[in-house]
């Protein structure tokens, strides 16, 4: 069996693909954006669609950046806080 920093090394950690919100309250929300999109869509023109399109993505590419640092300060949180507690203090 790998240890973890190998796995963090080769790449075999993919942690944002493998959590997912659980519970009945999200799974409430989830439907509800779900269907009020299919409902917007259905209203927009091939134009407008691709304009959506568009948006979306930019602001999943946006996104992606804000959870990439939230994840690295999450992390340097957690490494100082070992630190904490391994010292001697």
């Amino acid at each position: 069996m790998k240890r973890m920093l190998e796995k963090l090394y080769y790449g075999e950690i993919y942690r944002n693909e493998e959590v997912l919100p659980r519970g009945e309250e999200f799974e409430q929300v989830n439907r509800k954006v779900s269907k009020l999109e299919d409902d917007f869509i259905s209203k927009l023109d091939k134009a407008e669609f691709r304009l959506y399109d568009e948006l979306l993505t930019t602001r999943n590419e946006r996104d992606s950046y804000y959870y990439q640092e939230t994840f690295i300060e999450g992390f340097k949180i957690g490494a100082r806080m070992m630190m904490e507690v391994l010292s001697d203090e």
